[in-house]
């Protein structure tokens, strides 16, 4: 059997806020208007929220004790909104450090985001929201997944991709400068801390004219 075991402590809710008054009096009946009106709590700019807890009474004199309120004999019941509400804020400060974590590794990586990142954060950004994630996940895009770069006589002639549109960006970095000039250059940072004069150039990606799967079929091959 299970049971649904409840246990209560006392609280004080203690609120601090900022208001402009002619007296210490008028201050106060001010306050009594807003809370009367449900205003206090909306940390405005004519009255801002300076302090909002609860804080526990630890020596109110109260024992504490637990008690059975229902029995269970199947599943669980739904948790109140009390505990959708922490579970939902708990769900979007996962999601802002998801998101700034993905951020930050695609930065590290020059720009490019991972997509596994931003599905987590995007997984948790959906619990936060109240939406289920097996309802409303859309239908992932389809992405690049064949890129190739064609070469004829030593030279880079094009890029070609199934879909171009999804596709990364894609630079050719030639470490061969004779005979360009010196503004075109670029100062490329190598792996031993040296800089290396390049010229790079972002290739356009176009759309495959050929069967790129006949092409990496030979590659695995």
């Amino acid at each position: 059997m299970r049971y649904i075991i409840q246990y209560t402590l006392p609280y004080e809710h203690r609120v601090m806020v900022g208001i402009e008054a002619e007296s210490p009096e008028t201050a106060v009946a001010k306050a009594g208007e807003l809370f009367d009106q449900g205003d206090i709590w909306q940390d405005s700019a004519e009255v801002p929220l300076l302090y909002d807890d609860f804080e526990e009474q630890g020596d109110a004199g109260v024992p504490l004790e637990f008690t059975v309120e229902d029995e269970v004999s199947g599943d669980w019941p739904e948790p109140g909104a009390s505990v959708t509400a922490i579970r939902r804020r708990d769900a979007a400060f996962q999601a802002v450090r998801l998101l700034i974590e993905a951020y930050r590794r695609g930065e590290a990586r020059g720009g490019s985001i991972d997509w596994e990142d931003l599905d987590q954060a995007y997984q948790a950004a959906l619990q936060a929201s109240g939406s289920s994630p097996e309802t409303d996940r859309p239908e992932p895009s389809p992405r690049c997944s064949r890129l190739a770069v064609v070469i004829e006589g030593g030279i880079v002639q094009s890029v070609i991709a199934d879909l171009p549109d999804t596709a990364p960006s894609v630079a050719v970095i030639d470490y061969d400068i004779e005979g360009q000039a010196p503004e075109d250059l670029c100062d490329i940072t190598q792996s031993d801390g040296s800089r290396s004069k390049a010229y790079v150039v972002e290739s356009w990606i176009e759309p495959a004219r050929i069967d790129l799967d006949e092409v990496f079929r030979t590659i695995d091959a």
